[in-house]
């Protein structure tokens, strides 16, 4: 009875209940628990209608790059004796390298062919990709492919999906976090883990059905 006439005099009091209730709402649907599965992910590329979508879905794909690095990649961003790429500008303006499968590395060569200077993803009129046209690019993959994205926030796939889904298959295969931190440009573990460090939901839906069943498993055996 207090509190609430308290909030009737303080009407600040009330703004902030309202926006710790929409970063609480934020947190439940955090996107880093949707991702795609491996078999997703390769039919995506496969129905790619050219070389240069296919390389870049590749690309977001395999390094979990986020979609205004991977557009602003040039070609003198390739480390091909290193097998790395060059991220000269990512979050907060830092560099970083990140390596690369041999795969995408001969793929990258066969599309640029000759080229040794520019963006390395262009339009046919030989200007770099804008990052909505690498959202267009993503979404008609996603839409050839009849694959849906599993948040259902969104209605297509998205560029971003495709770093949760690294993020996620990497933490499957028991991939260090602290690499996979550095391989994100976050600034800290702690950023790493507070995104992908909890179960995705497949993960709790995969444990639940373990355990459920299990528990009546038990209980009709008595």
């Amino acid at each position: 009875m207090f509190q609430r006439f308290f909030d009737l005099l303080n009407p600040l009091s009330k703004r902030k209940k309202i926006i710790d209730k929409q970063k609480t709402k934020k947190r439940i649907l955090s996107n880093a628990g949707y991702h795609l599965t491996i078999k997703q992910v390769l039919k995506i590329i496969n129905v790619c209608s050219n070389e240069r979508d296919s390389v870049l879905i590749q690309t977001l794909a395999f390094t979990g790059m986020r979609r205004a690095e991977v557009t602003a990649l040039s070609v003198n961003d390739i480390l091909w004796d290193k097998s790395l790429l060059l991220i000269r500008h990512g979050k907060g303006d830092k560099q970083r390298l990140v390596p690369i499968p041999k795969a995408l590395m001969e793929n990258l060569k066969n599309l640029l062919g000759n080229r040794s200077i520019g963006a390395i993803f262009q339009s046919r009129y030989g200007i770099g990709l804008s990052m909505r046209q690498v959202n267009r690019i993503v979404v008609n993959a996603g839409k050839k492919a009849r694959v849906e994205n599993p948040n259902p926030k969104y209605e297509n796939i998205t560029c971003h999906l495709f770093r949760h889904t690294f993020a996620r298959l990497w933490k499957e295969k028991q991939g260090s976090i602290e690499t996979l931190s550095t391989l994100f440009g976050h600034q800290s573990v702690r950023t790493t883990w507070d995104e992908y460090g909890k179960e995705s939901l497949e993960d709790i839906k995969h444990n639940y059905n373990q355990v459920i069943k299990q528990m009546f498993e038990k209980k009709r055996r008595k």
